[in-house]
């Protein structure tokens, strides 16, 4: 195998318009839009048929092999949205993102009124000072998103 990186995440939406929202405050920018339409390659090289959607490539900064989220909304097929997946379910359930100022973009998260799962949760340091680790929240779609530190990260 050559697999040198992963190019990107698929994560499906209810509401393009509102989740790009969102993913643009967290840093994400347009790559590629997709225009609302079908495409028979994609119909049949991932399986879904006749299909209409839109959505965009987003990428989280400027490196050529940077992070990138593939953000869809099926109008057809549409199917029901899920319950709200839990982190013991089977799937991609958790997208953690790093970052280099947790107080900053933590604060960021609570003005946007995003719903965190918990207060932030801290780890404690060998002089018995804590420091912040991470702290999960949800999307719009009630995915579960976390924000960790840069250093744990590393």
């Amino acid at each position: 195998m050559h697999i040198a990186s992963m190019f990107h995440v698929n994560l499906n939406c209810r509401n393009f318009e509102v989740s790009l929202a969102v993913y643009k405050k967290l840093g994400f920018e347009i790559e590629i839009p997709f225009p609302e339409a079908g495409h028979p390659m994609v119909g049949e090289g991932l399986g879904v048929g006749d299909h209409w959607v839109k959505g965009a490539l987003l990428r989280l900064g400027s490196a050529p092999n940077g992070t990138r989220l593939d953000l869809l909304e099926w109008i057809r097929p549409h199917n029901p949205p899920p319950s709200r997946l839990r982190l013991t379910d089977p799937g991609l359930v958790r997208i953690a993102l790093a970052t280099t100022d947790f107080g900053a973009d933590v604060s960021a998260l609570r003005e946007m009124g995003v719903e965190f799962i918990s207060e932030p949760i801290c780890r404690p340091l060998e002089d018995g000072a804590e420091v912040p680790f991470f702290v999960g929240f949800y999307n719009p779609d009630g995915n579960v998103l976390e924000l960790l530190t840069r250093s744990a990260a590393a």
